[in-house]
């Protein structure tokens, strides 16, 4: 009970809530938890760990529901793969500052095409 708990994170005062001391009827302090206890507190995280990745790992080999989603999962944590990067360029030239362009626009040259378009219309 000890392992399982601990390989789930059971905080260690939880833990000794759930273990009754034979000798008064009392559950455990956690002191005593971990003075009874050390090693399965200490390795049942890296054994409830190893579990789950066999588990992963047969289910990314095999064909059922879930099995293409785990594989990417594995190659992407434990193969290093990563997906392509998307997204918007934001350098500008060789990789240099984006440059801003700026137009000065000439109120009478506006002007005179609005009026011009205006006859034509």
């Amino acid at each position: 009970m000890v392992s399982s708990l601990a390989g789930f994170g059971a905080p260690h005062d939880y833990i000794a809530s759930c273990i009754v001391n034979p000798q008064t009827g009392k559950p455990m302090t956690p002191k005593t938890l971990r003075v009874h206890f050390r090693a399965e507190l200490d390795n049942a995280v890296n054994q409830t760990n190893a579990l789950v990745a066999e588990s992963l790992f047969k289910k990314a080999r095999g064909n059922g529901n879930g099995a293409v989603a785990a594989a990417i999962f594995w190659m992407k944590v434990r193969a290093g793969w990563k997906e392509p990067a998307q997204g918007i360029e934001l350098t500008g030239k060789d990789g240099g500052p984006v440059e801003q362009r700026t137009t000065v626009v000439d109120e009478k040259q506006v002007a005179a095409a609005v009026a011009k378009l205006e006859d034509d219309y």
